[in-house]
């Protein structure tokens, strides 16, 4: 029994929402319970069968365009200065690796699975690719250090085109071969993708920045106008020369990355939510489309062993042939060998060549879809599973981002910077002001002199083990812009600033849907924090227990006192109007008066 496709549609929406929030719950890649989901409502309880519900001939292109959007997204994460360091390795990793792996998986398809050497060959294409899809909330997760890092996510998004040309050369040769036509034809597809793909992206990203920089687009309509742009390219590319699309997307991608492009931030926080959104209806489609006997029998002992060696045999032959030379530890090396996620390429690609070499009439051709679908379960599975406590016993997982971005280094600002930097945390101050970015180094603190909201701060800030940001300055515009860009890395819930000043009405007050939350007690303004350091506050630690708890240091110091943070178990805790009274076992960390004899009451007491 099947649905109809206005209740599949709304269903698979549904469902991928729901499967994206537990994923974010267990932090794991949300393409798991997607696949499941997918079986689930495909092969296994057959509720949905994509391609009779919507028909292959929109079935595959809506999933063509949806990938080749995806890989655009991709490319605008990829700067330049990120990958610097390792860029030979990465450069190496898209050639010669892709090599290797290539030619690894097509041993392994031949000799374990028993594929005839042509689907062997195009086994090993479909799995060159790593999956940016899966890596991006992998490396979010885990937080291996920079280098790692870079090196995973400009590999997984450039693989993907470099994979699927591949891909392509051995289907269109298969299909060549079973027409008896020329090899030439082969060849002659293989310039063409390069030259078409090459010479639509660079077109796009420049037609499309140049739009942008000129301000020839309303900003209503930027969002709209470059998902236009994106898709005829995509479209058009692939037109002229199949699956040139996915290079001319990412390379349109990388252009935009590497210019000063106004509202590029804009464009790219509209094309996550649709990437996320499209990831959730691919992944389940295209597990629903799988045929339930062709997986079964795929699902041997010997397809267990294929990915069982292209984990444990033919991955880290390519990393460690690909960083040879390069300054990348034994550890880290480790690491990128284990790292290998399949993802949305490879499962959209086999499923559109699967399904054409079946019609087309070539023997064993149903096989490759779910031989592909295990390797992208298997590799995903143990990644997902095993990828954080392996970092974490490598020693290659960043601190856990604890630390503070300070935007200010005044006097108020170095003071709580050194007290935090004092208890173990990492801090980081910026301002642009050099006098108090002087002071801030001359006191052993860490400082960035500039504006975070420049270009420059994307490439010099360094970000490890910091995961909050704190605005401590007197301009409520800065301290809101910045807590909103930094949202997008910290999540909104760790991005705080002081309550604006006080104005003589409303209309003076950034809207609160515009700035980061309101931090400290109550809520307290640049300068009545600062009266309050000015009058001799102090920065004091006090450990609450069951003897002593928080009723008792309120007794002892009034109503002169101003809590600021909680250290609990190794986290901080940033203290908000809305936060919880202090429990025991933990660190109330306070800005206090101390207290006279008939002294008025400065700030109210209840945290």
């Amino acid at each position: 029994m099947t649905i109809s496709a206005s209740l599949a549609i709304a269903l698979i929406i549904g469902l991928g929402a729901a499967a994206q929030w537990l994923a974010w719950r267990v932090s794991l890649p949300a393409i798991l319970p997607l696949l499941i989901i997918g079986f689930l409502m495909g092969p296994v309880f057959g509720l949905l069968n994509p391609a009779e519900l919507f028909g292959t001939d929109l079935l595959f292109p809506a999933v063509s365009l949806a990938v080749g959007l995806i890989l655009f997204e991709g490319g605008l994460t990829l700067r330049l200065p990120e990958v610097r360091e390792t860029r030979r390795v990465v450069r190496n990793l898209i050639t010669v690796g892709s090599l290797i792996t290539w030619l690894g998986a097509t041993a392994a398809g031949y000799f374990v699975v028993g594929l005839s050497l042509p689907l062997a060959f195009l086994f090993g294409a479909l799995i060159i690719v790593t999956g940016p899809t899966v890596i991006g909330p992998l490396i979010k997760n885990v937080r291996p250090k920079a280098k790692v890092a870079n090196v995973l996510k400009w590999e997984g998004i450039l693989i993907d085109p470099l994979g699927a040309l591949v891909a392509v050369l051995v289907f269109e040769y298969l299909l060549i071969e079973n027409r008896g036509e020329a090899l030439g034809q082969t060849l002659l597809l293989f310039f063409s993708v390069i030259a078409v793909g090459t010479i639509l992206g660079v077109i796009g990203g420049y037609f499309l920045s140049g739009l942008l920089r000129r301000r020839l687009i309303p900003d209503y309509l930027i969002n709209v106008a470059a998902l236009a742009v994106v898709f005829t390219v995509f479209a058009t590319a692939n037109a002229l020369a199949s699956e040139s699309g996915l290079l001319a997307t990412t390379l349109m991608g990388m252009i935009m990355a590497n210019q000063r492009v106004p509202n590029l931030s804009e464009i790219l926080s509209f094309k996550e939510d649709l990437t996320v959104l499209f990831i959730s209806l691919l992944f389940i489609v295209l597990a629903a489309n799988i045929q339930l006997e062709a997986f079964m029998q795929a699902l041997t002992w010997q397809s267990l062993l294929v990915v069982a060696l292209v984990m444990l045999v033919v991955r880290p032959l390519n990393i460690f042939i690909s960083s040879v030379g390069s300054s990348l530890s034994i550890k880290e090396k480790l690491f990128l060998s284990w790292i290998s996620p399949r993802g949305i390429v490879a499962a959209s690609v086999t499923s559109l060549f699967a399904f054409e070499l079946t019609e087309s009439g070539f023997a064993g051709a149903e096989i490759l879809e779910p031989l592909v679908f295990i390797i992208i379960v298997g590799t995903v599975v143990l990644n997902s599973l095993t990828a954080k406590p392996l970092a974490q016993l490598l020693g290659v997982a960043e601190p856990d981002p604890q630390g503070l971005l300070i935007l200010g280094a005044h006097s108020f600002a170095r003071r709580i910077a050194k007290f935090i930097q004092d208890e173990g945390f990492p801090v980081l101050l910026a301002d642009t002001n050099w006098s108090h970015v002087a002071n801030a180094r001359m006191e052993g603190l860490n400082t960035f002199y500039g504006s975070l909201l420049s270009d420059r701060s994307d490439d010099e800030v360094q970000l490890e083990g910091i995961g909050k940001l704190l605005a401590l300055t007197s301009n409520d515009e800065a301290n809101a812009l910045t807590a909103l860009k930094y949202a997008r890395d910290f999540g909104s819930e760790n991005v705080f600033q002081l309550k604006p000043g006080r104005s003589s009405s409303e209309r003076g007050h950034v809207s609160a849907a515009q700035r980061g939350r309101t931090v400290f007690h109550h809520g307290v303004n640049y300068a009545e924090i600062s009266n309050l350091f000015n009058r001799g506050g102090e920065l004091k630690k006090t450990t609450i227990t069951e003897e002593f708890d928080f009723a008792d240091f309120e007794a002892i110091y009034g109503k002169n006192y101003l809590p600021l943070f909680i250290i609990d178990n190794k986290k901080l805790r940033i203290v908000t109007p809305d936060s919880s009274t202090p429990e025991a076992d933990c660190t109330l960390v306070s800005l206090v008066l101390e207290p006279k004899p008939a002294q008025a009451a400065d700030i109210g007491s209840n945290v």
